[in-house]
């Protein structure tokens, strides 16, 4: 099977959870599941269905959380568990603390990396700022509320780096929609960058190292001023990718959690638990097979970030998860 995008994996995962409600519960939802907004306000007032959001620039990105926390949407997820817990405790981005509540986490392993060339001797982000380097560097796009590109500013920020800063530098920020398109491959197999800035490593820290790269370290101040905002302290280890001299300090961007608010009934949160085991074998997860036991709890690749809903929490007691 190709191996689809972020975004096509979410609307794979939500369609299988819509169609199997739909078949347990098509009576009560009425004449039809909405995936992220109502089809007309008649529908909305006679006939509320479950809202489950899919991704792009709302319910994929930083705007996800509010979405659900003012009950926009009933459903959505949101990558990675960190910017869930930012939103549940109102810290950075979000002015409040929302009243969220997670159905489970989907296992998606992955780190934050910030890789520079060799070439530049480079020992750490504050070298940057310090010799006002004119990077070529290689990010997220930035066209909308997106996690990966809030999670690199705000720690560039910390450092006093920003891309505005280093194209007054004379550096270049490329902007990539997929941490591992085209683009972004041709620009590290030809040394066309100096730097990328990205999560998503699975994709593309591999060939990024085989081509003359290297992973800086993140310093624990900055990690400790992270791990306020909801981000989880964590490493990439060497003995996932040999060509790093040893285990790089950074921090977690794990977990696809599939959150809803606080006001959802407990008898549709259970229904979606259902929906979710009765098509486990259908989610494209990183394993073969999605592991219930784990997806009810906090786990490296899985991350809750805040707590279950009730009805979830009924459900996996009640099937021997929890």
């Amino acid at each position: 099977m190709a191996r689809m995008n972020s975004r096509a994996m979410r609307a794979w995962a939500t369609l299988e959870i819509a169609a199997e409600l739909y078949r347990r519960q098509m009576f009560n939802l009425g004449s039809a599941v909405t995936l992220s907004v109502w089809s007309s306000k008649e529908e909305e007032t006679s006939h509320p269905p479950l809202r489950l959001g899919v991704g792009g620039e709302v319910m994929g990105g930083m705007l996800a959380p509010i979405e659900v926390g003012k009950r926009h949407i009933d459903v959505a997820y949101v990558n990675p568990s960190a910017i869930v817990t930012m939103a549940y405790r109102g810290k950075g981005f979000y002015k409040r603390k929302l009243p969220l509540r997670a159905l489970g986490s989907f296992p998606s392993w992955d780190k934050i990396a910030f890789a520079v060339s060799k070439d530049l001797k480079i020992k750490s982000l504050w070298d940057i700022v310090e010799n006002k380097i004119p990077l070529k560097v290689s990010t997220r796009c930035s066209k909308f509320p997106n996690c990966t590109y809030y999670a690199i500013t705000k720690i560039l920020s910390l450092y006093g780096i920003t891309f505005k800063k280093m194209q007054q530098w004379g550096g270049r920020v490329q902007e990539v929609d997929h941490p591992s398109g085209l683009t972004r491959r041709n620009s590290i197999i030809q040394r066309k960058v100096d730097a990328i800035f990205d999560e998503g490593i699975t994709r593309w820290l591999d060939l990024a190292l085989a081509n003359g790269y290297e992973v800086l370290h993140l310093e624990n101040d900055i990690r400790r001023k992270m791990e306020t905002l909801g981000f989880k302290r964590s490493i990439i280890p060497k003995k996932k990718y040999p060509r790093l001299k040893e285990d790089v300090r950074t921090l977690d961007f794990s977990g696809w959690p599939i959150i809803t608010h606080r006001w959802l009934s407990d008898e549709m949160a259970y229904a979606i638990c259902e929906s979710i085991y009765a098509r486990r074998n259908a989610f494209p997860v990183d394993d073969t097979r999605l592991n219930m036991r784990e997806f009810c709890r906090d786990t490296e690749e899985a991350p809750l970030g805040i707590p279950l809903h009730p009805g979830a929490r009924k459900y996996f007691k009640e099937k021997g998860y929890l």
